[in-house]
């Protein structure tokens, strides 16, 4: 006499959710392997006297102490985190709007729009240190671009004042091209009965663009807006391979500080603990944006 077999062996639901599940299995023994694990032994390093040379010791809550309070030992520590604070308010707005108005050119019936793609499109296949050094040249105060244009001396990445303005250009020109697809794809799923309704009931280009486009694009803006913080506060390409956070420290931000202490100064202990701290400024950035910004178009 054969067992009858349980119902949940015979549920239809059952199957489907362990097929997703067993597709889904490598992905996530990937992450609990090679994600959670590394993160839970960074934070066993973060509290501890590190230099990859030799075995760790024991420092409990000293290395985030230090960091924090320690001026003479850290002195650039606050210092990085304007700079890096600096960096996303003068960054993001830009990096946002003109990708969009950019897309919104696009959007329109402008003659060879495939042209104009692929040339915003070039700077996101370009490698970062091809840009770097094309911009270097560029802001070259003898023989520079942008020098020849203006018919100035400047030195652009040497100057107090240009440094840092002069890597948010550079960041912007970068991240364009991938940005205006996300905006372009954004406009492209708004019903064009919408902006029909609009026209008969009298609505102008930007009586449209404010009442209809923007709030339709909340959560397009809240999606870039929180990843946009988040990258931002991790920038460290170009002051690396462009100013090397130069001059007087005017392009220090925290991530080339915390590269710095990992790999210059030998404190592996110190980084982790610096990784941590800006792990807990990026979340509190979140949960605001989180509270604070509609992610809905309703």
């Amino acid at each position: 006499m054969k067992t009858a077999k349980p119902r949940w062996w015979q549920s239809h639901l059952f199957w489907e959710a362990a097929t997703g599940y067993l597709f889904a299995a490598p992905a996530i023994i990937y992450f609990l392997i090679f994600q959670v694990s590394a993160m839970l032994m960074s934070l066993l390093l973060s509290m501890t006297k590190f230099n990859i040379r030799t075995a760790p010791v024991w420092v409990g809550l000293d290395n985030y102490r230090n960091l924090l309070f320690d001026r003479l030992r850290y002195p650039f520590f606050w210092h990085s985190m304007w700079v890096s604070i600096k960096w996303v308010i003068m960054e993001q707005p830009l990096v946002i709007v003109i990708p969009l108005l950019v897309a919104l050119l696009l959007n329109t019936n402008v003659r060879g729009q495939s042209i104009f793609r692929t040339l915003y499109f070039i700077p996101v296949i370009t490698p970062g240190v091809a840009m770097a050094a094309m911009w270097v040249w560029i802001y070259d105060a003898n023989f520079g671009l942008l020098n020849m244009v203006l018919r100035t001396k400047t030195a652009w990445l040497k100057t107090v004042s240009t440094a840092l303005p002069s890597l948010v250009a550079t960041s912007v020109w970068g991240a364009i091209g991938g940005t205006v697809f996300i905006w372009l794809s954004a406009l492209k799923a708004i019903p064009g009965e919408v902006y029909e309704a609009a026209a008969i009931d009298g609505a102008t280009g930007w009586r449209q663009f404010w009442s209809i486009t923007l709030p339709l694009l909340r959560p397009t803006l809240f999606y870039m807006t929180v990843t946009g913080v988040i990258g931002s506060f991790q920038v460290y390409v170009p002051m690396q391979l462009m100013t090397g956070g130069d001059p007087d420290n005017s392009t220090l931000t925290y991530m080339l500080y915390l590269v710095r202490h990992a790999f210059r100064y030998n404190e592996m202990g110190t980084a982790t603990a610096m990784s941590y701290i800006l792990l807990v400024i990026i979340l509190i950035a979140t949960l605001l944006q989180f509270r604070y910004m509609r992610q809905r178009n309703d």
